[in-house]
């Protein structure tokens, strides 16, 4: 059997949840609520002609879900005060890719009051074996390894979304493990899953990343404060967010979305060029702003419905990018959190450490993607231009 029906014999369903009960050492699932949507799942590989590197990555990026679900299973039976840990309340960046939602992450994860959401555990929530409580460095050692591997991206992505193992990073890497997130077409797009996903309810994937908090501020010793996260994905599901997370606080980055729309595309060939060979760059185009399209304007929708009923504050993308201490300012007054000198101080010191293009920049041309400005602000109607005047 060659390498590809190999993996393609792996990446059903049986085999791949055996895999995953050896690796957790564990004999069965708990929780099985997720197995349908793990069923829809495993049909982008059958139903996408990806690489093998590809089906490589999908393999061990659902053996990795499904061993995290194992092991979070085992803890909340030994410790059911896992889920009386408190997260209702936390600051959520909002924005599309590209639009300043990593700096502004970032630099408010920097103030210690907030409880933190570093790559390690975003990638891996539960403890490996033989870990000793409070000290993940099997896991922070992991990601310093894999970073690149378990992403699908290139070296050059660094540059445009820098990845270290202790910096605050996406939550968005947690619902993939509840199998029905749209979120999964960021490295495996395909339509057929993109249609059912959508039509389905926010509600579980969000579910799920709120266990996921709950159980890392138990493994951090209990709740500080507020947790600081960003999932682009989220701003297409302000109510399901609010819903989850009744408490939070938003603020969205707006930024021109025909700028936006080209440094996606460029990221998106960085981060499918693993999964597709050839890659076909008008192919990337298409899902880059169809996908964004129907978020923004979930987003619009959701915004207008929920006006006066949630804390949102919307901010361009220019202040985020060169007026992050007077937006932080707004967003803690927002939010009801005092402003201390210590944390602003903290942010100060990230700010220096981290210029704008610190690891370099790089270029994109929408034409490359079978794109032109007059196509976006056609794709995307009266939000661009109130992106475009943020």
């Amino acid at each position: 059997m060659d390498e590809r029906k190999e993996l393609m014999q792996a990446l059903t369903l049986q085999p791949l949840l055996d895999r995953a009960l050896r690796e957790a050492g564990a004999s069965e699932f708990r929780d099985t609520s997720f197995i349908p949507a793990l069923e829809q799942a495993l049909q982008i590989p059958v139903r996408a002609n990806m690489s093998v590197r590809g089906l490589q990555g999908v393999l061990a990026n659902y053996t990795r879900f499904l061993v995290n679900r194992l092991r979070y299973e085992a803890d909340v039976a030994k410790h059911p005060e896992i889920l009386d840990e408190d997260v209702s309340d936390p600051v959520v960046v909002l924005g599309w890719a590209r639009s300043g939602t990593t700096k502004l992450q970032r630099f408010l994860s920097a103030d210690p009051r907030f409880q933190p959401t570093p790559a390690w555990a975003m990638f891996n929530p539960a403890p490996f074996p033989g870990e000793t409580r409070g000290d993940p460095t099997p896991r922070r050692e992991w990601a310093n390894a894999m970073m690149n591997a378990v992403t699908n991206c290139n070296d050059s992505y660094q540059v445009m979304h820098e990845f270290e193992a202790d910096e605050a990073d996406e939550t968005s890497f947690i619902p993939l493990a509840s199998f029905d997130s749209p979120s999964l077409c960021v490295t495996a797009p395909e339509p057929v899953y993109a249609a059912w996903s959508r039509a389905r309810s926010r509600i579980p994937a969000i579910e799920y990343t709120k266990k996921m908090l709950q159980y890392l501020q138990w493994q951090q010793g209990g709740r500080r404060g507020p947790y600081l996260i960003k999932n682009p994905l989220n701003t297409g599901e302000l109510a399901e967010m609010a819903e989850v997370f009744p408490n939070a606080t938003f603020v969205t980055s707006k930024r021109d979305l025909v700028t936006t729309m080209g440094s996606c595309m460029r990221m998106m060939s960085e981060i499918l060029t693993n999964t597709f060979d050839p890659l076909d760059l008008h192919f990337v185009g298409t899902i880059t702003v169809e996908q964004a399209v129907h978020e923004l304007n979930r987003y619009v929708r959701q915004r207008e419905a929920l006006k006066g009923k949630v804390r949102l504050h919307e901010i361009s993308y220019q202040r985020c990018v060169n007026d992050a201490m007077n937006v932080a300012r707004e967003v803690y007054a927002l939010a009801g959190l005092p402003w201390t000198g210590e944390g602003e101080a903290a942010m100060a010191a990230w700010e220096d450490r981290n210029p704008r293009h610190k690891l370099g920049s790089y270029g994109y041309k929408l034409e490359d993607y079978g794109w032109s400005r007059a196509m976006v602000e056609k794709a995307f109607g009266p939000i661009e231009e109130e992106w475009r005047e943020a």
